[in-house]
């Protein structure tokens, strides 16, 4: 059966019966790791740490010794437990699916579709085929969960569900940070914001309201952090405070390709909420066209006031070049300072 992460989460919860086979994919570790634990501890529920027989495979799966783990019988649990960690075998690699791995795949396919009662199995991987024999064949009796990543507009809902595992919760403005911090990412990275969470919750200490103080002193140090500072400070305009962040980033060694990349999404943000605004959108059309979240959406479109069509337009074009430029070996983070001076001080750029 095909299962969401949350969903799955709750069924662990309820102290539900779940199947011998677990195979959670996906690129979000967060939920994959989070799961894993839950499941060790379910099957192991009433055993100590000692005595829990778990033998995990790690990248490299050779069959026969998965077989025999699978068929070892536990002697001090009566459960004994397989983790398998990113297989090889199910590596979606085309120069790779030749005959052979498809045959090895079809044998794993096999061997976990007949588990003993006393064995659990839970399987990691990225990336899964639905349209493979393998996933075909252990679709009907295994639990096949989606660990699917978070867009940073879908977040606010996953921080309430985390500050609750403290007793806490958000004051006004401190999610709503935390989102824009992560707005720059394209896939919000769960786990390590979950450990500047536990972070968070230790600072905070017996308050149970986190403020905005509370993550500016926590995230600080954060990569998405700067990356957020040096977007914000272009969409305000701020250009001695771009510079010293770009210049930061090159002494981080950051690749000046990331920057410009991520750097380029932010012009284009500012100029589509610019054409959606000069279309008559308001926040709430604007922020569901554009999948942002409605605060953010606010902010982009006072931002956008400080720029002209013409100007954003210009830039996405200069980046563009700078794009090309650096993959035949051009200049690196001079002509991309060189090209937010320009935007930050266009004629054309009155406001």
């Amino acid at each position: 059966m095909e299962i969401s992460s949350e969903k799955f989460l709750e069924t662990l919860d309820k102290h539900l019966e779940i199947p011998r086979l677990v195979i959670i994919w996906g690129e979000e570790d967060y939920y994959k790791e989070k799961i894993t634990k839950a499941v060790v501890q379910a099957t192991f529920a009433s055993v100590a740490e000692r005595d829990r027989e778990v033998t995990v495979f790690d990248k490299e799966l050779p069959l026969k010794e998965l077989e025999t783990a699978i068929n070892s019988y536990p002697f001090f649990s009566g459960k004994n437990m397989v983790l398998i960690k990113e297989p090889k075998i199910l590596k979606q690699d085309k120069q790779q699916e030749n005959e052979t791995r498809k045959e090895q795949q079809m044998q794993l396919a096999e061997l976990l579709s007949d588990l003993p009662d006393f064995c659990q199995v839970v399987c990691a991987v990225s990336k899964l085929d639905k349209r493979s024999k393998f996933y075909k064949t252990l679709l009907p009796i295994a639990a096949i969960v989606e660990s699917k990543a978070i867009k940073s507009y879908n977040l606010r809902p996953w921080l309430d569900e985390q500050a609750a595992l403290y007793g806490c919760m958000w004051e006004y403005g401190a999610a709503e940070l935390v989102v824009e911090y992560m707005a720059a990412t394209d896939n919000v990275p769960l786990l390590l914001l979950a450990n500047e969470i536990e972070k968070l919750a230790i600072y905070a200490g017996t308050r149970k309201k986190w403020t905005r103080q509370d993550v500016e002193a926590i995230f600080s140090e954060l990569p998405e952090v700067s990356i957020f500072a040096l977007t914000n400070a272009i969409a305000e305009k701020k250009t001695e405070e771009v510079l010293t962040l770009l210049a930061l980033e090159e002494k981080r060694g950051t690749n000046v390709l990331k920057v410009a990349g991520i750097v380029s999404s932010q012009i284009r943000k500012l100029w589509q909420v610019k054409e959606l605004m000069e279309a008559g959108y308001d926040k709430t059309s604007i922020a569901n066209e554009l999948k942002m979240h409605p605060f953010i959406a606010q902010k982009t479109m006072a931002q956008s006031k400080f720029f002209t069509t013409a100007s954003l337009q210009k830039c996405l074009t200069a980046l563009a070049q700078l794009n090309m430029d650096l993959r035949k070996g051009g200049r690196r983070f001079e002509q991309l300072e060189e090209i937010l001076v320009m935007l930050l001080h266009d004629n054309l750029n009155k406001g």
